[in-house]
């Protein structure tokens, strides 16, 4: 296996659908983890950085746990907890490699081997799979060695203190490959296109598959909004032909631009912003929604709105660009395994009364995959924390990402580290400056 572990240990960063714009220009991404048409969930979820595990006895002797440690320090592999379980199915071989958990995240590396085709590579995105037990799963391409066609993954989910030494199982039913990225500016006069006003058609709230962005839960709080009525125009993109423009118009002081995916593509997903000449970009609010026979809004994913505030964007001084994604392959099968998670040993708790606005945080936990405040309140995103820990050799580990847990006015915040903290080597954690010793 390459040295891409090491590198990506070094340089984690939180996924982002940032990329280089380039006018009218198509690019086929590498590395871009996609984004899924948002489900509506309760509990956000926020996944980022890389994290590994603890280790059992015998761990050197386990070829594929070798490979997955063999560029990472021996303090990190001493941390791991080596699985080594496989299925083969198609000629397609899935193995999971380590796993672990705390009492909120469950983290599993698993890798998937093509051995008779080219069916993987290093844009692949895993579609239909599950893990016992854990809930919003999030799954992360961390290395692809091109010899072996071999991809290696992590896979993360809430679940916590009830998956401790509980049998699990792992599967895989589908995953896409072969992904397109393309970046294009739209060519529309949309001072012209928005001078009129737009035919609309109600749209409730209740009965979408979700959306996302700023003012998606002012929106669903309304409970019925205005939406552009489908079908109206038809402007098609350069190089895009799994959807087209289906309406443009302003609705409330709010930009309206709708599309429409073509039926039996797989996943196909992105989203139209403006920039300015400095760089600063504007992002949409989306929703998703189905239109029947009749021409009524109901359940289902074949459009989706882009929403902007009319007063946050100029036609005329700032540029529409869309980011879309296409997968070429999208791979079906039958991968299955069964394994016992393993909690990890090393953890702090301690009380900790602090406020942060919207809610306080009321007790502290730290384990190798990341520090946790527990408090009551409603958590507000817009609100950055700054949370280090300072190691007794004077060197200091950032927590960049975290993972909400937000119910009933109950509130978990998980900040993790790009490498896995050796909580025996804590002299203290820092929370937005103020530090407390351990």
């Amino acid at each position: 296996m390459s040295n891409k572990i090491k590198q990506e240990l070094e340089k984690v960063e939180i996924p982002k659908e940032l990329h280089e714009r380039s006018k009218f220009g198509v690019m086929k991404a590498k590395s871009e983890k996609p984004k899924r048409k948002l489900k509506k969930l309760a509990i956000p979820l926020i996944a980022s950085a890389f994290v590994v595990f603890s280790a059992g006895v015998g761990a050197a002797r386990i070829p594929s746990f070798n490979n997955l440690i063999a560029t990472v320090s021996p303090e990190i592999a001493l941390m791991l907890q080596p699985i080594e379980i496989s299925s083969e199915s198609d000629g397609i071989k899935m193995e999971v490699v380590a796993a672990m958990n705390d009492n909120e995240m469950a983290v599993i590396y698993v890798t998937l081997q093509d051995l008779t085709g080219n069916r993987i590579d290093e844009t692949l995105d895993l579609y239909d799979y599950s893990l016992t037990g854990a809930q919003m799963l999030n799954s992360q391409i961390v290395d692809y060695d091109e010899k072996s066609n071999t991809a290696t993954l992590r896979i993360q989910g809430n679940g916590g203190e009830s998956l401790n030494d509980r049998k699990m199982n792992f599967r895989i039913d589908s995953f896409l490959s072969d992904k397109q990225t393309i970046e294009v500016a739209v060519d529309a006069n949309l001072s012209e296109i928005t001078s009129k006003p737009p035919q609309t058609v109600q749209l409730d709230m209740n009965n979408i598959p979700g959306g996302g962005g700023n003012l998606y839960e002012k929106l669903n709080d309304q409970g019925v909004i205005q939406v552009l009525k489908p079908n109206k125009t038809e402007i098609t993109l350069p190089e895009i032909e799994f959807m087209h423009v289906t309406n443009i118009g302003i609705i409330d002081n709010r930009l309206h631009i709708q599309i429409r995916w073509n039926k039996g593509n797989v996943d196909d997903h992105g989203y139209f912003y403006f920039v300015d000449d400095t760089g600063n970009e504007i992002h949409p609010t989306s929703i998703i929604f189905g239109i029947d026979e009749a021409g009524n809004t109901n359940y289902g994913d074949e459009y989706t709105e882009y929403i902007f505030d009319i007063d946050s964007v100029d036609f005329e001084e700032q540029e529409l660009l869309g980011h879309f994604v296409s997968n070429g392959k999208y791979t079906t099968g039958s991968w299955n395994t069964s394994f016992k998670m393993q909690s990890v040993q090393d953890e702090i708790n301690s009380d900790l009364n602090k406020n942060f606005g919207t809610w306080s945080s009321k007790s502290i936990s730290i384990s190798p995959l990341g520090v946790t405040l527990y408090g009551n309140g409603k958590f507000n995103d817009s609100i950055e924390i700054d949370v280090r820990a300072k190691m007794t050799d004077g060197s200091v580990q950032t927590l960049d990402s975290m993972t909400i847990f937000s119910e009933d006015e109950k509130v978990k915040v998980k900040f993790i580290p790009s490498l896995p903290l050796d909580v025996s080597k804590i002299k203290s954690i820092s929370i937005d400056g103020k530090d407390i010793e351990f």
